[in-house]
């Protein structure tokens, strides 16, 4: 399920002298845009509800859904409501941002996938779909109301029954996550304080970078351990230190030119594997074993302290990147987002290298990694691990 980084700043609770209601078009858009960040285009989103509370919340592309209505459906049902679901929901708030306005007169194109989606709920956890709300083109509209007398349409205004509910009750104006295009943006953002001058000290630097298996592990744990210590047990990691190391930068950045480094590197960031049993696993071939590590089919979940050391790692290598290295940075960028639970910024970022290399993006000897990640979207849609409670990113930053 989609979920949301923890702000720096944790937001003050919701005042429950102020419920929200399902049936308010302004509560239920504030409440999307607390819980994702953002209000998002071209979705569908799901909210789990549960003895007046909210619970496991989840987002998917609209228009794809649509060309498998019956199939989404039913996997939407499956990863709300699902066995590895926790809490299970009683019910469930649905929310269609379309690209066209609600009308009349337009064929029920979302009723398949809305029936699937129900059914599978039923048949899931016997859970109800309880609300449907239909927004597009500015207007929101009681998807299941037929009387035009009691919903005109198109609907209300968008912004301005936002708005109203954002006034009501003030603690929804703040949102806990950037859209996609600003994940992109504030990832490759370049801090001011970083120079030319030491972009080239950096880029010019030439020390070898390390080759074997064991020195790129080894280099790569160093930084990472760093980073989580300089966090704090309940902060994020930063990083800014590698700034003042340019040899060891000039490093990090060489063992990226090989995609074989790069698999390494996810898995000692997920498992904190020791660099023998890395090495080992890939001198045996035994890819389906490292995989599992990195690709959230393991039934352990990843170490997230490290997760998020190479999160910033990465952010603060991306200025001195060049070619090959910009695309892995953003391929694994990519991947970090998607087991975390984030796949809209997974493709939003994995899009970013597609642009970065067209030609490359469509290599079948030797695929950039972000065409996997996009892949692994394609295929599990939401990360294995982000579909169980107590594995998922959003679990572990909110109870560390």
């Amino acid at each position: 399920m989609t979920s949301t980084p923890t702000p720096q700043n944790p937001e003050p609770a919701l005042n429950a002298a102020d419920p929200l209601s399902i049936e308010e078009p302004g509560d239920v858009l504030a409440l999307v845009q607390h819980t994702f960040g953002y209000v998002p285009e071209d979705s569908l989103v799901l909210i789990g509800l549960m003895n007046g509370t909210t619970g496991g919340h989840l987002r998917v592309d609209l228009s794809p859904a649509l060309d498998k209505p019956h199939w989404t459906g039913e996997r939407c049902a499956s990863w709300i409501a699902g066995p590895d679901a926790s809490p299970v929901p009683e019910a469930v708030l649905a929310v269609i941002f379309d690209t066209q306005a609600p009308d009349p007169d337009a064929p029920d194109r979302h009723d398949v996938l809305l029936s699937a989606l129900a059914e599978g709920l039923l048949t899931q956890a016997e859970a109800r779909l309880i609300k449907v709300w239909h927004c597009g083109e500015g207007s929101i509209r009681d998807y299941d109301c037929c009387d035009a007398d009691c919903c005109p349409y198109p609907g209300q205004d968008v912004q301005s029954t936002l708005a109203g509910a954002q006034r009501r009750v003030p603690a929804l104006a703040r949102t806990r996550a950037f859209s996609p295009e600003e994940c992109v943006e504030a990832f490759l953002s370049v801090s001011p304080l970083i120079t030319e001058e030491q972009i080239g000290r950096v880029r010019r630097h030439s020390a070898p970078a390390p080759e074997l298996p064991e020195a790129v592990l080894t280099i790569w744990d160093a930084a990472l351990c760093r980073g989580i210590r300089e966090a704090g047990g309940a902060g994020r990691a930063d990083c800014g230190w590698i700034q003042s190391s340019p040899a060891r930068m000039s490093a990090l950045l060489g063992t990226l030119d090989s995609p074989a480094h790069t698999g390494l590197l996810m898995a000692l960031t997920t498992s904190g594997i020791e660099t023998t049993a890395a090495r080992r696993l890939l001198s045996d071939g035994n890819a389906a074993e490292l995989g599992h590590t990195v690709w959230g089919t393991s039934e352990v979940p990843p170490r997230w302290e490290r997760v998020d050391a190479l999160d910033s790692l990465l952010h603060q290598l991306v200025p001195f990147a060049e070619g090959c290295q910009l695309e892995q940075i953003l391929g694994l960028k990519a991947w970090t987002e998607w087991i975390r639970g984030r796949g809209s910024n997974a493709t939003a970022i994995a899009e970013m290298a597609r642009e970065l290399d067209p030609e490359r993006w469509d290599s079948q000897s030797d695929p950039p990694l972000a065409r996997t990640v996009l892949q692994c979207i394609n295929r599990l849609g939401v990360c294995p691990w982000a579909q169980v409670k107590q594995s998922s990113y959003s679990w572990w930053s909110g109870n560390r």
